[in-house]
């Protein structure tokens, strides 16, 4: 779960048991789909050490543990507590997947440590100051050639898909409208990101995003 306002963070605590079906409805049974494609444009290999951040209760953290292996390593952190104990429930038998009870707006004691970062449904939910310094984290907390995957609704969404994702927002996300101003693209080449590939979903309404360090 992604760092909003307490109000927010209490909001989410208390959704933590119900949170995928939730996210399932409110995409029209999309959101496994789209979770599962993103963690295929992340690519995790082998012996992969992988962070989900923001990490929810640990469905994706699960299947990149899949793909990394017992020779890899995943860590989830999330900032709702209630979020961790539905993870470790669900998912936390294994030895090498770890997750953590931690404010990602705060810093992080990670340095050229992962060979990627996965986030989903997240960066909408950051306050808008907190939006650069998270990325910048990520970003050194890569190794130099790790990467990144952004899966998110899409900043950039144009026409009637754009209308759409602004009344889900002011439904739903009212506090975070902000982030339809949000040049993600453009923040993340001034973090130092590179080769920067969108793929655009539903429409356009969601998108996942390829960063790579270097």
């Amino acid at each position: 779960m992604p760092i909003g306002n307490g109000h927010r963070i209490d909001i989410f605590e208390k959704l933590a048991p119900h949170y995928d079906l939730l996210l399932g409805i409110l995409t029209l049974g999309n959101y496994a789909k789209f979770l599962r494609k993103a963690v295929k444009v992340l690519g995790p290999k082998k012996g992969d050490n992988i962070l989900d951040l923001c990490s929810g209760t640990g469905r994706a953290a699960a299947w990149i543990l899949q793909a990394v292996g017992e020779e890899g390593e995943v860590t989830g952190m999330d900032i709702a507590q209630s979020m961790i104990d539905v993870a470790k429930k669900r998912y936390g038998k294994s030895g090498n997947l770890i997750f953590l009870k931690k404010d990602v707006t705060r810093p992080w004691e990670y340095q050229n440590h992962f060979d990627g970062i996965f986030t989903s449904f997240a960066l909408h939910e950051l306050p808008e100051k907190y939006r650069l310094g998270v990325l910048e984290q990520s970003y050194s907390a890569l190794k130099e050639k790790g990467k990144m995957v952004i899966a998110d609704f899409n900043p950039h969404v144009s026409g009637m898909a754009r209308l759409i994702s602004l009344l889900f927002f002011k439904l739903f996300e009212r506090g975070n409208l902000n982030f339809f101003d949000f040049d993600q693209n453009e923040t993340l080449k001034k973090v130092g990101f590179k080769k920067i590939k969108t793929f655009s979903i539903s429409a356009g309404i969601l998108q996942i995003t390829l960063a790579h360090k270097n």
